[in-house]
């Protein structure tokens, strides 16, 4: 049994996540996605025990753009459900605009609490597959955007047994590694006398607390690494230009010698340092806000307290810089190996100023390759370590949610 929440009062705004004022320690922003008439309202009903979309079956009853509906406190922790206007095919380029210009906007944000942090598509069951327009032009770019969704196979009661089956071989032969719940939002009287009961809630809350993580996690990395692509030019433009103080009054040809390369050197690795210091320091700080968020998540979703200390990815994270090889315990000493490169080697003797900016240029380029190397080692490595993470949530989830009671609302 999980718990259900008290939304607030007021209409939907067109707002970015989360901004504005906090009524809860920590908020959770949520996107749901999907086809006019998927049942997009009903599904934010039924999740949520309340009337917080208008639901009508078929019709197109959100306006265009990304619409916030009022947040809503659920066990400590505020939520706010965006929805968007139906996708419909001769609409998808429009669609799509309102949409990514409202993540674009979130994603810029320096506070993980602005983010979409779980993104549901919802699909009719009764249809073996997602449109072709839906595959190529929504949900092929999600995905390449580093959105990891959800499906809600919604109407799923309504389904025969084949259409179930269809939906379901369909979808995993297209997306292997993303959920798919089934879940029938409202309770329908059929023709034969037959009622449909509601089903999907608890095992689509649980998807979300293990979807949260991934979906945070794969956006972090990917903003991390624009991010050094951004530092590291900035590290080599500012490199450059202490070569061409120092080479101003130099002649065409001159012997460049060991004070001018250590000069070089020693400007670099400042430079160097203090952009890899900024975006680990920050990379570091994130990944304690999703850790944080994690836990606070699967507490207000289930119930269930997972011990902090059993998936600190934050210390995972600072233990697993002194085992990245060249790193030696510090980003400080893996800069100061990789700059030290710098100019070394063949390069006391008489050359032209412009063929040793071109070395110069070609081995600060080497810097900066190396450095982005080791980002995407650092993340992958994260990337494996979260497994055991997954199991620890998993292992929680399957042990407490048997046991666990609906928490009270508070």
């Amino acid at each position: 049994m999980f718990p259900e929440g008290a939304p607030g009062n007021g209409s939907p705004s067109r707002t970015s996540p989360s901004r504005g004022t906090h009524v809860s320690a920590f908020n959770t922003n949520v996107l749901i996605l999907g086809k006019t008439g998927s049942g997009k309202s009903a599904l934010v009903n039924y999740l949520y025990g309340r009337n917080i979309a208008i639901a009508r079956a078929g019709k197109p009853v959100t306006e265009r753009g990304l619409h916030r509906h009022p947040p809503f406190l659920w066990n400590d922790m505020q939520v706010s459900v965006f929805d968007s206007w139906g996708l419909e095919s001769n609409r998808a380029d429009v669609w799509k605009e309102d949409l990514y210009a409202a993540m674009r906007d979130s994603d810029q944000s320096q506070n993980i609490a602005d983010w979409f942090h779980t993104v549901i598509y919802c699909c009719d069951a009764r249809k073996s597959r997602p449109d072709e327009f839906e595959q190529e032009k929504v949900l092929k770019e999600l995905r390449d955007r580093g959105v990891r969704l959800i499906f809600a196979l919604t109407r799923w009661g309504l389904c025969t047994d084949r259409q179930k089956e269809s939906m379901r071989t369909g979808l995993l032969s297209l997306y292997p590694d993303l959920a798919a719940i089934p879940v029938e939002a409202v309770s329908q009287k059929l023709r034969n006398g037959r009622t449909t009961a509601v089903q999907g809630r608890e095992e689509l809350f649980r998807e979300m607390c293990i979807n949260l993580r991934d979906n945070l996690l794969s956006h972090l990395f990917a903003a991390t690494r624009q991010e050094m692509q951004l530092s590291v030019k900035i590290a080599k433009r500012r490199t450059m230009d202490v070569f061409e103080e120092l080479a101003g009054s130099l002649g065409v040809f001159t012997v460049y010698g060991q004070e001018m390369h250590d000069a070089i050197r020693e400007k670099a690795t400042d430079f160097y340092l203090d952009e890899m210091k900024r975006v680990y320091g920050r990379f570091q700080e994130k990944m304690e806000q999703i850790n944080t968020m994690s836990a606070g998540v699967i507490r207000s979703y289930t119930g269930i307290d997972l011990a902090h200390e059993e998936v600190d990815i934050a210390r995972v994270t600072r233990e697993k810089l002194s085992r990245l090889s060249g790193w030696n315990g510090a980003v400080g000493e893996y800069v100061r190996t990789c700059v030290i490169s710098l100019v070394t080697g063949g390069y006391f003797q008489m050359r032209k100023k412009d063929k040793y900016r071109e070395m110069l240029e070609k081995s600060v380029n080497n810097v900066n390759f190396e450095l982005l190397d080791g980002l995407d080692n650092y993340t992958s490595r994260i990337w494996q370590d979260e497994k055991l993470v997954r199991e620890a949530f998993l292992e929680k989830l399957n042990a407490g949610t048997a046991e666990s009671e609906a928490l009270p609302v508070k």
